[in-house]
């Protein structure tokens, strides 16, 4: 990270959950225990369509009654529209919050920079996400070096490619607690469930990195050298490039090994290397 890393992150957008229903009718909908959020200062989790492909990944938040989900504002879309068609049943009012606030990354280190803002979501122990009512002054507009620190946390995002396409736990994220297994049932319980006891995941999260800087669009292929040949098994999920090296995100079959020839695209010759992730698998 850069010696002045506070950033303001665009790319992100507050949905808000308003009304004396808002907690029970989330908790139907999410994969996490939204219930924990009246005991911590905030909660991940993840919103799926009936199949348990999920339309967002967010970062719960309680505001008084209320709820503010914390999301990247591709994946927003879709999830206050699905959000807004159940709701509709329910005592709820579900809206885009996002002109009411400023989205804000930093470094750890840099927290007083921050005292300001009404929420400080600690990720790592190196860098930190915040939610402020107000600006900040002097935050960069140059956000790469925070989104590098992110895509190597493991911590997955979902954008308008990719909303609708995964399962949970094809981007680990029962490693970092976003799914509660004891919460009873919520949209796509099924299939998450299914993963987990019956072993049907075939795929998983990896990290990787070139040094190249490349724009890299979500959604690009992966692909695996064997013998020479090369043959397409994954997909990037996030990119960002800085400083002379583009780190990733990528989903591949889960018996991928980190020492297999793991390239962009199978018509490129663009070798990645791929990293250990810092956190353990179940």
């Amino acid at each position: 990270m850069s010696e002045q890393s506070l950033s303001i992150l665009p790319e992100f957008s507050v949905i808000k959950l308003s009304g004396q229903d808002a907690y029970s009718f989330l908790q139907g909908q999410v994969t996490c225990d939204v219930n924990k959020l009246k005991e911590q200062a905030f909660l991940p989790g993840c919103h799926c369509n009936a199949k348990g492909k999920m339309w967002s990944t967010f970062i719960a938040l309680p505001q008084n009654d209320d709820i503010l989900l914390l999301l990247t504002k591709e994946s927003a879309e879709v999830s206050l529209a699905e959000l807004n068609k159940y709701g509709v049943f329910a005592k709820v009012d579900i809206t885009d919050d996002s002109d009411n606030w400023s989205v804000y990354g930093a470094a750890s280190k840099e927290l007083n920079t921050l005292a300001s803002a009404d929420y400080i979501i600690e990720l790592t122990t190196e860098h930190v996400l915040a939610l402020s009512s107000e600006a900040i002054s002097d935050a960069s507009q140059d956000n790469n070096s925070w989104w590098q620190r992110e895509i190597l946390s493991g911590r997955a995002h979902l954008f308008a490619t990719t909303a609708g396409e995964y399962v949970p736990q094809m981007l680990n994220l029962q490693a970092l607690d976003y799914i509660s297994f004891n919460k009873g049932c919520y949209m796509g319980q099924e299939m998450v469930a299914r993963m987990r006891y019956l072993g049907k995941n075939k795929r998983a999260l990896y990290l990787a990195q070139t040094d190249q800087d490349l724009d890299i669009t979500v959604g690009t292929d992966v692909a695996l050298e064997i013998n020479g040949n090369k043959r397409n098994i994954g997909k990037v999920i996030q990119s960002r490039a800085a400083k002379g090296k583009t780190v990733l995100q990528l989903v591949l079959p889960k018996d991928t090994e980190l020492s297999e020839k793991i390239y962009l695209d199978a018509e490129q010759d663009i070798e990645l290397s791929l990293l250990e992730l810092p956190y353990a698998l179940d």
